[in-house]
């Protein structure tokens, strides 16, 4: 056989996981290789929202941020990552609920489905955020996470002028262990 193996990838940066950047949706918005290394490393809140299909304004009004400036959302959304098609049915963002996740001053958002946003308001959901500068990190398995804090790393692939990137999301438990998520 050959002496080595060569993978190639076609695929769209907004894949299984990955992150958004502000020109996702903002025309003169940040690209993935514009935004700084430290958004995407360091101190991170695993938070668990009971909703049937929006995360509210009045779900976020209650999270006790304690400085934290990235919250991952854990949904019923986790169960439905692995089902071979696509379910619209999954919880989403409010554009209440962004707007008041950008005055609490949170720097990355993180869920646990493809988009934060339904299909019909994938702009206003998604603008609520990127137009502040908050970076969104889609498509994270949190099914096997605990609420709580953690480390978190999900370095983007520097794609120049992209509006978004694949990554590998990692948290790690203030105490010691790894978990891809």
């Amino acid at each position: 056989g050959d002496p080595n193996n060569s993978s190639a990838v076609n695929m769209s940066v907004h894949s299984g996981t990955h992150i958004d950047a502000p020109f996702h949706f903002v025309a003169q918005g940040v690209t993935i290789d514009q935004l700084p290394l430290e958004r995407f490393i360091g101190p991170a809140l695993v938070y668990a929202v009971d909703a049937e299909r929006y995360i509210t304004k009045e779900h976020v009004a209650g999270i006790q941020l304690d400085g934290a400036t990235r919250v991952l959302f854990k949904t019923r959304n986790s169960g439905l990552l692995h089902l071979r098609e696509y379910d619209p049915d999954f919880v989403a963002f409010s554009v209440e609920a962004a707007e008041a996740l950008v005055e609490q001053g949170v720097e990355l958002v993180g869920l646990d489905y493809l988009s934060v946003a339904h299909a019909d308001e994938q702009v206003p959901v998604h603008q609520a955020f990127l137009d502040h500068g908050v970076v969104l990190l889609e498509g994270i398995d949190l099914s096997g996470v605990e609420p709580g804090r953690y480390e978190l790393m999900c370095l983007p692939i520097a794609l120049v002028g992209s509006d978004g990137a694949p990554c590998r999301a990692v948290l790690r438990d203030l105490g010691t262990s790894t978990t891809s998520i």
